[in-house]
């Protein structure tokens, strides 16, 4: 896949996170938000989000991609549409959480091809992201808003088991349905050499994000 290639499908599914995440949020049910107050903070406690959309699409930006664009894709598509939403003050967990299954994906890639195993090793990626994503940002929460106890970490973590079952079953059902035309592409597409430069500093940047999310809050 040449550079400019890479550069198509990276704008692409940019464009498809950014629109995911805006435009079919309207599409869930109305869940009503609940919420616990904590510290004299209203804390959200379950709701249907579009998470599963940035998960998939920063995923597949590193199985198809990989190199830089696993950091630059997710990075693009929190930033935009971060200037819709809004964020909170952990945004850097949010966004390094992200970067993350990114470079899940990137690092776990190599070797897949059009078949049934290779799908089912991208749904196994997507199970794995989603426990890796909810940790880090879990962990974020308890630094900003939970008594730093190991009674007010367990609050943290417990009230986060329906957001993580609801990111299991909707990035596990998504990834699993994207797998099938990724790894066409994969397939059909020339091999991506990644330079020694790029695959160092690529992580070198992510671990630095997810490090700089760490003094924003300490």
């Amino acid at each position: 896949m040449h550079d400019k290639n890479r550069l198509l499908v990276a704008v692409s599914l940019i464009v498809m996170g950014v629109a995911g995440r805006i435009y079919l949020r309207g599409l869930l049910p109305n869940t009503p938000h609940i919420y616990m107050t904590i510290n004299g903070i209203a804390q959200p406690v379950f709701m249907m989000d579009m998470f599963f959309v940035v998960a998939a699409v920063s995923l597949f930006s590193g199985i198809l991609l990989g190199g830089y664009y696993s950091l630059i894709v997710p990075m693009c598509v929190m930033l935009i549409t971060d200037m819709y939403y809004g964020n909170t003050y952990i945004l850097l967990f949010t966004w390094s959480g992200f970067v993350m299954i990114g470079l899940m994906g990137y690092l776990n890639g190599a070797g897949l091809s059009f078949n049934a195993k290779s799908v089912a090793k991208i749904a196994g990626m997507g199970i794995g992201s989603v426990l890796v994503y909810d940790i880090w940002t879990n962990f974020g929460s308890w630094l900003g808003w939970y008594p730093h106890t190991l009674n007010g970490l367990a609050t943290c973590f417990s009230l986060a088991i329906p957001f993580t079952l609801w990111h299991l079953l909707s990035t596990a059902a998504a990834v699993t349905a994207l797998a099938v035309p990724a790894l066409y592409i994969k397939e059909n597409a020339r091999h991506i050499s990644i330079k020694p430069f790029e695959h160092h500093s690529t992580i070198t940047a992510s671990v630095f994000l997810a490090f700089l999310g760490l003094l924003s809050i300490l």
